[in-house]
């Protein structure tokens, strides 16, 4: 079946209002029926952050001060535990004010050098000799950790999942 030469003829012309038009209204339909999930912008920079690193994903191992699934009420994670490949940390969270925390955490093996990806900015610490380190002042919102063994030639980096401080 071909298409009149009307359509033709109308299929090679510019957009015009009517054009524009209908395209908002189409958009608006989309947006409504099957919107950008809020926290896509965010998987695919992690996403990115793995592949450009190269980097094996920790596990979430345990996460102790969540709520219920379907509990009204929610409290955010007090100490959180990812794990990967026997490298394990562990990451407590303790407030620093209404907008500020401060995270205090502890590795299971040698040296490592932590950093901290949030929002705009990032920071690197080590671990001391007991494998503890501290991040002071962090902006709540999302953050994840990529954790560097130092010392073990041809080890990757580990890379945590994100977690809303």
């Amino acid at each position: 079946m071909t298409p009149p030469e009307n359509e033709l003829h109308l299929a090679g012309q510019p957009l015009d209002a009517l054009d524009a038009v209908l395209l908002a209204e189409i958009r608006d339909l989309h947006s409504d029926l099957d919107p950008v999930p809020g926290d896509l912008l965010d998987r695919v920079k992690f996403a990115m952050s793995v592949a450009s690193l190269e980097a094996q994903v920790a596990e979430i191992v345990s996460d102790e001060g969540l709520a219920s699934v379907r509990g009204t009420d929610f409290s955010r994670a007090d100490t959180v535990t990812f794990a990967r490949d026997g490298l394990s940390v562990m990451v407590t969270i303790e407030s620093a004010g209404t907008a500020r925390v401060d995270i205090v955490g502890w590795v299971s093996e040698g040296e490592v050098e932590i950093e901290l990806r949030e929002r705009g900015r990032t920071r690197t610490t080590s671990t001391d000799d007991d494998g503890r380190f501290v991040f002071t002042g962090v902006e709540r919102g999302l953050v994840n950790f990529v954790l560097r063994r130092q010392g073990v030639a041809g080890a990757p980096p580990v890379i945590t999942p994100a977690i809303e401080l």
